[in-house]
């Protein structure tokens, strides 16, 4: 499990467990409260060949299963990619920050992505939030998820913000959910 502030994210290393000392300081900030524990899957692959001239890495994952991934010439610091580096990619589970009765339409997708410094090794951290309507389908107070039917059918768990009064949401309501999802790719050396 990894701990993040709800208003970010997974702006500020997510994909790293903080450590002991970091857990205690963010429990006496501000805002502490809002902080949402989530699950993530890391995935890690070696950088086996890197062919500048065609923009192309080959990754191998830990299956030992080999990708060749072109990169266009909007990856910065491409340069700093070399054969034996580690790739590692972190999903984060979707996380509802706000939950609210609602028969209003969706409002949309906003998204962010935010990339490594020039100079330094690559990396990237994208994020987005969209409004989701739907009918829920079950809450589970204990586990802080709840269970929605959404207009095409799928019936997703969504971890909910500690901000999100579970009491008032029952079975059979329409709702919307501002559900955030992120993903964060860094090379890294070994």
């Amino acid at each position: 499990m990894v701990t993040i502030p709800a208003f970010v994210l997974a702006f500020a290393g997510y994909a790293e467990e903080p450590s002991a000392s970091a857990k205690a300081e963010a429990k006496t900030k501000s805002g502490a409260e809002s902080a949402i524990e989530v699950g993530a899957i890391t995935a890690t692959s070696k950088v086996t060949a890197v062919d500048a001239a065609k923009r192309t890495v080959t990754l191998t994952n830990e299956a030992g299963e080999t990708n060749i991934y072109k990169l266009g010439k909007n990856v910065r610091n491409f340069d700093q990619i070399k054969v034996g580096d580690q790739v590692k990619a972190t999903l984060l589970e979707s996380v509802a920050v706000a939950v609210s009765k609602s028969s209003a339409p969706p409002t949309g997708a906003r998204g962010l992505v935010a990339v490594a410094p020039k100079g330094a090794m690559p990396g990237v951290i994208m994020a987005k939030t969209r409004q989701i309507t739907a009918k829920i389908v079950s809450v589970d107070p204990q586990a802080r998820t709840v269970t929605v039917e959404g207009p095409m059918g799928g019936k997703p768990t969504i971890k909910v913000g500690p901000r999100v009064n579970l009491d008032q949401l029952q079975t059979g309501d329409d709702v919307t959910l501002r559900v955030t999802d992120a993903l964060a790719i860094r090379v890294e050396k070994p």
